[in-house]
């Protein structure tokens, strides 16, 4: 069934599914009229090639052995390391509180507005 679907994305939209599409009567010389392809098609294309990406990558890792876990070293645990400042929950709680400051100020200075 994980094959089946992704096909579905190169039929057009106003299409039914069993019916052929029609020949060409077109004369050699004259121009051929290209059909376009929509924004859907190629988003169902799209997740049809990462969905059978994902699908591959799992059934992949269910083949190897488990290792089992390194024994812990004192010596690992004191290094130093250097933390990044910037992470993603920085710059989420900054998203909001920022903003929401400035709206809290802004209110209670209209508070003393004559």
């Amino acid at each position: 069934m994980a094959f089946i679907a992704p096909v579905a994305a190169f039929l057009a939209p106003a299409q039914p599914q069993g019916v052929a599409p029609p020949r060409s009567t077109a004369m050699p010389g004259q121009p051929i009229e290209e059909v376009e392809s929509t924004y859907s098609s190629s988003l169902l294309v799209g997740l049809g090639f990462g969905y059978a990406a994902a699908a591959g990558a799992a059934f992949s890792r269910q083949a190897k052995v488990v290792r089992s876990a390194e024994p812990k070293t004192t010596q690992v645990a004191r290094t130093p390391v250097a933390y990044p400042i910037f992470t993603f929950r920085w710059l989420a709680v900054h998203a909001l509180v920022i903003p929401t400051v400035f709206f809290l100020g802004a209110i209670s200075s209209m508070q003393f507005i004559q």
